[in-house]
């Protein structure tokens, strides 16, 4: 399934290149606090971390930080939540993904239920983070 996103095919438009290896993306679902919940996405196809080789390393945690900055400046977020699930039964999805979560302070993340929004509204996600993610990443963001 992330495999069609990343390249486009599935949801055109919602993907930003943070860097040659790896793009970001809205939720599907989003908690109605946390609007801004975005995934970070190998382009490649990796179905966990331990399928990442050495060299992906340094790419990897360079598109972690600047995703999660971009994240927290676009949605004015006094921090973020990132999580990465590995395994069964905490990964439901086996391309390798982290969550990137704006968060603040009383937005009720643990207990508040999420919600799936539409594409339009996932695609001004996109459209809110893009300028703060190509402050980060010059020249890497697509569509």
């Amino acid at each position: 399934m992330f495999c069609s996103v990343a390249a486009g095919v599935t949801d055109p438009g919602v993907c930003l290149a943070v860097n040659k290896e790896f793009v970001v993306f809205p939720a599907l679902h989003q908690r109605p606090n946390n609007r801004g919940h975005m995934l970070l996405v190998p382009a490649g196809h990796f179905g966990s971390i331990a399928d990442v080789p050495p060299e992906k390393a340094a790419p990897m945690l360079a598109a972690l930080q600047a995703t999660t900055q971009a994240v927290q400046a676009a949605f004015g977020a006094s921090g973020t939540t990132v999580r990465l699930n590995l395994g069964p039964p905490a990964q439901g999805i086996f391309h390798l993904h982290w969550h990137i979560t704006p968060r603040y302070v009383g937005d009720d993340f643990n207990s508040a239920k999420s919600r799936e929004v539409p594409l339009s509204e996932r695609l001004q996600l996109t459209a809110e983070l893009r300028q703060h993610l190509v402050r980060r990443a010059p020249a890497q963001s697509r569509n």
